[in-house]
């Protein structure tokens, strides 16, 4: 599910729940290329975070497929772990 960041007005920095119109309700600063510019950085981050999480688990499936179960779980375990710590920097 991917997380939605928050994205803020250029001009006064408050939070930009709803776009209307393609201004800031606070201050009136054009949001439209703002908008359009985090929304496709986020993209993009979600992007690089699949495949990389898909790498990791083929890679994974490889290496410990003769493995006993416990050493396949745990295998698995480490690389859950490292990508939800990746992902949730690159969220922040």
């Amino acid at each position: 599910m991917p997380l939605r960041t928050k994205i803020e007005c250029p001009e006064c920095v408050a939070d930009l729940v709803v776009k209307r119109g393609g201004v800031c309700p606070t201050c009136g600063a054009r949001i439209n290329k703002h908008v359009a510019r985090v929304r496709t950085r986020e993209k993009r981050i979600e992007q690089v975070v699949a495949v990389v999480g898909t790498v990791l688990v083929v890679g994974v499936a490889v290496v410990t497929s003769g493995e006993t179960l416990f050493e396949g779980i745990a295998a698995y375990a480490i690389v859950g772990a490292l990508m939800y710590y990746l992902a949730r920097r690159t969220f922040v």
